[in-house]
């Protein structure tokens, strides 16, 4: 695949060139003399409105910032920085750097009962030593505000179980869409059966009580990533 391809597919999130072709209204033939020959200088301005990147980038893999050509092959051990060296920044490791899907409510519900990564066809990279089969879901809905705001990503490890205290994604009994909450247990009740509670942050909303809603755990969050404007 040419270099400019892999730029392009890197900018917009995704793997599949199904989605260039429908992103940029461009037919199949296209995107395939691209992935051959290289994105053309059209394909890389229009990407370039779409994505919210650089065209130069796209076609040369040269940043705005920098005149180093960025290394998609992953020779080099660290990812190129795209500030100033600073205090601030650090130059991570090339092999703590993957792409996760991104599930909303409904597809997180699919995830819980199914466990299929595959069927999200949006992705965020995370850094770091995360499980094979963590995954972002988007923050809907007003009851965990003011701490995790609809539009707020966060980063759930469907292999941890949780402790006190933990935000965990929970499927309710009956129903395909899920629900972010605080995990807190609560002993046993009158016939010894353990029970918790899903917490929410929003004092407005009600909580959770598995005694009388059941409920599944899908996954403890384990990062976030919250919008500033």
């Amino acid at each position: 695949m040419h270099d400019s391809m892999k730029r392009l597919l890197m900018a917009a999130g995704t793997d599949k060139k199904s989605k260039i072709a429908r992103d940029l209204n461009v037919g199949p033939s296209t995107v395939t003399n691209w992935t051959k020959r290289g994105v053309s200088k059209e394909g890389a301005l229009a990407a370039a409105e779409l994505y919210k990147t650089d065209a130069n980038f796209l076609l040369t893999g040269v940043t705005p910032d920098r005149s180093k050509k960025d290394n998609l092959d992953c020779t080099e051990s660290t990812i190129p920085s795209l500030y100033p060296d600073g205090d601030n920044f650090k130059i991570l490791p090339m092999d703590k750097m993957r792409r996760v899907p991104v599930l909303n409510y409904v597809q997180a519900g699919e995830f819980c009962e199914y466990f299929d990564d595959a069927i999200a066809d949006m992705f965020e990279v995370i850094i770091g030593d995360y499980p094979p089969h963590v995954h972002w879901v988007i923050i809907e809905g007003l009851s965990m505000t003011p701490d995790f705001n609809p539009g707020d990503l966060i980063l759930v490890d469907p292999d941890t179980q949780p402790s006190p205290g933990d935000y965990v994604v929970a499927k309710k009994a009956g129903e395909n869409a899920v629900t972010f909450k605080k995990w807190r247990p609560r002993g046993f009740d009158d016939d010894g059966v353990e029970y918790c509670e899903l917490v929410p942050l929003n004092p407005d909303f009600p909580i959770i009580d598995s005694r009388h809603t059941p409920f599944t755990i899908c996954g403890v969050a384990v990062e976030r990533k919250h919008k500033l404007r």
